[in-house]
């Protein structure tokens, strides 16, 4: 994990990581450094397409070497398709909703834990490497679509 809050210049991440920077590695991890919400790799190879023609295969492999370093983490929701965001401090574990009807995915708030990790699972039980949770339904467009028209003018009336 990056442990500068406000490492936000891609060259010292990559410096600092001990990687050596090419244009490419710079490219992925500015689009990263960059985004609000985290990023799928069709995603990133869309955004790229401006900067540098570059494969899939070079983007995971990319992306595979960022998340060794601690640079990135991976999330897998229920949908299938992998999201990368940054691993920062001011960018701390936390869950995120996938809506399954529009893809949507986005960040939720931190949820702390009242436990420790280590005293919910037995240490001889477990070792724990990571935590991830994803939540999955419908987002509100998509819930509100889904309503029969009574049930949105109720809600539209509470609002």
């Amino acid at each position: 994990m990056i442990t500068n809050s406000n490492h936000k210049d891609a060259l010292l991440t990559l410096q600092t990581a001990g990687i050596s920077k090419t244009s490419q590695r710079l490219a992925v991890l500015d689009i990263l450094l960059k985004a609000t919400t985290p990023l799928s790799v069709n995603t990133i190879r869309q955004t790229m397409k401006t900067k540098a023609n570059i494969d899939k295969v070079t983007v995971y492999r990319i992306l595979s070497l960022f998340k060794q370093h601690g640079i990135i983490r991976e999330i897998s929701p229920a949908s299938g398709a992998n999201y990368f965001e940054m691993a920062t401090l001011d960018n701390p574990l936390h869950p995120h909703f996938s809506c399954r009807n529009c893809g949507a995915f986005t960040c939720l708030e931190p949820i702390p834990f009242t436990q420790p990790p280590e005293s919910i699972l037995s240490k001889d039980d477990y070792s724990i490497d990571h935590i991830e949770i994803n939540i999955s339904g419908l987002c509100a467009c998509c819930r509100n679509a889904t309503k029969p028209e009574s049930q949105k003018q109720y809600y539209k009336d509470k609002e």
